[in-house]
């Protein structure tokens, strides 16, 4: 019986020394999901139509852009990246006015409920304007072209991964791919975004 009872003694106190050990088994932990504050890549896609003379020859066309965003200071980023555009003639209608554009644009806003972010920015692009085919009749001309794009939108953030909308007020403050003039259009855009923060 004493042999029994001092087994069960030294069992109990082994346990008992063990569970500390136990409790202090280090434990992963999970690192929380990317905000607003890291930086992302975005894919954005949406509708354009132009103003002016340029309007006028062309019809509601379509944009894709890739964007890398990297935040500067608390509630502001910078957004560098491409955006192609396509429109097409209005009269006759076949052809298309293409548009490639590389540009940085500087957002600012604020960080709502940790989920939302309303913005708005203005920055400067270059584009390289392209008609297709050339032989339509119109007055466009493979050329360059300066922009200061406007853009106001929302943001919202689940996890890592963001979703949005904005618009975009191009303002075309120099051009030689078409014709001179007193108004040869500026570019709107409309567009939803897809992205992710890392």
């Amino acid at each position: 019986m004493n042999r029994r009872g001092g087994w069960g003694t030294g069992t109990l106190a082994a346990a008992l020394l063990a569970s500390p050990a136990v409790a202090e088994t280090p434990r992963v932990k999970t690192q929380p999901a990317p905000g607003f504050g890291a930086s992302g890549l975005t894919v954005r896609s949406g509708v354009t139509t132009w103003s002016g003379n340029v309007g006028r020859q062309t019809g509601v066309g379509a944009l894709l852009a890739l964007l890398g965003e990297v935040p500067v200071v608390s509630g502001v980023g910078l957004e560098l990246g491409y955006e192609g555009s396509a429109n097409g003639y209005a009269e006759p209608r076949r052809g298309t006015l293409w548009r490639h554009n590389g540009g940085l644009l500087a957002k600012v806003g604020p960080t709502l409920f940790s989920q939302w972010k309303p913005f708005v920015g203005a920055g400067a692009g270059l584009s390289y304007f392209h008609p297709t085919p050339m032989d339509v009749g119109t007055a466009f001309e493979k050329g360059w072209g300066v922009e200061v794009p406007l853009a106001a939108g929302l943001e919202y953030r689940y996890s890592g991964v963001t979703a949005g909308l904005r618009a975009t007020y191009r303002v075309l403050v120099a051009r030689d791919f078409a014709p001179d003039g007193a108004d040869a259009g500026n570019l709107f855009s409309a567009d939803l975004g897809l992205g992710m923060r890392f």
